[in-house]
């Protein structure tokens, strides 16, 4: 009876188990195939940014060059194209994320992702977007779109997001 009442508690606690980590969030990945079989990192398959908020909506990212918080020309025609559909609903609120690449140390990244989210909305407030309507966050190297080491992925993470906080 003793043996019989163990192998009882052991399939129970199995079962507890079980029933626990079926409960718990999976953290998504962030990463997406889409139909042309290419992996994107980042966003989850509606387009959203896995960070949080609305999603991204119609917002396009730009990208930065290295160690630099400068906007290059086509990201400041794309910043164009977002000001004009944030001004276009009266009701949006954005978030402006700053990311950058694994190199450098924590401290100096989350510096220079600020430096790139502030960029990045002291420009829209120029193209005559209200700055109430904006907010910034600074994920430094946390949040890669894609968390290969190498040109290529360090030259996706250095960029600024958009997450609409309101519609």
């Amino acid at each position: 009876m003793k043996r019989i009442v163990s192998s009882w508690g052991i399939v129970g606690l199995a079962f507890a188990a079980m029933a626990f980590t079926s409960g718990c969030a999976k953290k998504n990945s962030g990463a997406v195939t889409g139909s042309d079989g290419n992996v994107t990192y980042g966003t989850t398959a509606d387009g959203s940014s896995d960070t949080g908020g609305i999603g991204l909506g119609t917002l396009s990212r730009v990208h930065f060059g290295y160690d630099s918080s400068t906007l290059a020309s086509d990201d400041r025609e794309t910043l164009e194209k977002n000001a004009k559909l944030i001004k276009g609903n009266k009701k949006m609120r954005v978030l402006v994320e700053g990311h950058c690449d694994e190199r450098g140390s924590n401290e100096y990244n989350i510096a220079l992702g600020e430096r790139r989210a502030r960029a990045v909305m002291d420009y829209l407030v120029n193209l005559g977007v209200q700055r109430s309507r904006l907010e910034m966050k600074s994920w430094g190297e946390e949040r890669p779109l894609n968390p290969q080491s190498s040109e290529t992925a360090w030259s996706n993470n250095r960029r600024a997001e958009f997450v609409v906080l309101a519609k």
